[in-house]
């Protein structure tokens, strides 16, 4: 895989975007889980943002409502969340994750990050948790930029 020369500061913030893409990836590939790439970005949303509207978990999972709609059922189906009417809004419905869904989380990701470090050898412990550092402090300046709600999933 070629990386793309740097030349500015958005051509490093495009290489770390694929990069990040590339690693999620090769982790779901290699670590043996099963859990739906779909169903974990939607219980990784649900458990970053808590309970939320299906028209907000749609905006954050840039899906359509009925795509959204769906995803939910499956999830709720898998007793991974909960939906009930909003309390500000009685027309509206939320969703929420539940203790089983935030342990399938747990648990995928659990899978992924040791399906990585068993062939990180080379890297030690401390190298890895600054490169966790800086991401996290990336992470933590875009969402402090940004004009309105910043969200991430997995």
């Amino acid at each position: 895989m070629q990386q793309t020369p740097v030349t500015s500061a958005e051509d490093s913030v495009v290489n770390l975007l694929v990069t990040a893409g590339r690693l999620t990836r090769l982790a779901g590939v290699i670590s043996g889980e099963d859990l739906p790439r779909a169903v974990m970005r939607a219980l990784a949303v649900l458990d970053e943002h808590g309970a939320v509207r299906v028209s907000e978990f749609a905006r954050i999972d840039r899906c359509s409502q009925p795509a959204a709609t769906a995803l939910i059922g499956r999830l709720v189906a898998d007793g991974f969340a909960t939906r009930g009417k909003d309390p500000q809004d009685s027309r509206a419905v939320v969703v929420e994750l539940t203790p089983a869904g935030r342990d399938r989380l747990q648990r995928a990701r659990r899978a992924f990050g040791a399906a990585l470090a068993t062939r990180l050898s080379e890297f030690d412990t401390d190298r890895l948790a600054r490169m966790e550092t800086d991401l996290t402090e990336l992470l933590d300046a875009l969402k402090k930029a940004a004009p309105r709600q910043i969200t991430v999933g997995d």
